[in-house]
């Protein structure tokens, strides 16, 4: 027998920031697996996974093994033949529209690549 729990979690002041931050490294980490998985790709490299590991350890010391290994496999989950977009899409959206200049276009560009 399975058994399920289901509870909301709340988060307050610093260690939302460091769950957030968390998130954004990971979501970094995996998109920067997709790119390395598509290059090594069309190179035919053999066992692209242990090259992809160790520079993304390189890039990102501070996420735990666990995360990396979960970046990898997330990455080939996505098709290497097709573009693919990470981020929220309504974000995207609103950037690919280009009704947005300036300063508030930068803002949203800043956000939907992760930054602070």
């Amino acid at each position: 027998m399975l058994v399920s729990l289901q509870f909301k979690l709340e988060l307050k002041g610093e260690d939302k920031e460091k769950l957030i931050k968390l998130m954004r490294r990971q979501s970094s980490a995996i998109r920067t697996a997709y790119n390395m998985l598509k290059e090594l790709e069309k190179e035919k490299t053999r066992n692209p996974h242990a090259q992809i590991y160790h520079r993304l350890r390189q890039l990102f010391p501070e996420l735990p093994t666990k995360y990396i290994d979960s970046a990898i496999y997330k990455a080939k989950q996505y098709p290497t033949d097709k573009s693919v977009v990470f981020g929220g899409r309504r974000l995207f959206e609103k950037l690919y529209k280009n009704h947005l200049t300036g300063k508030a276009r930068e803002e949203l560009k800043n956000q939907w690549r992760g930054g602070n």
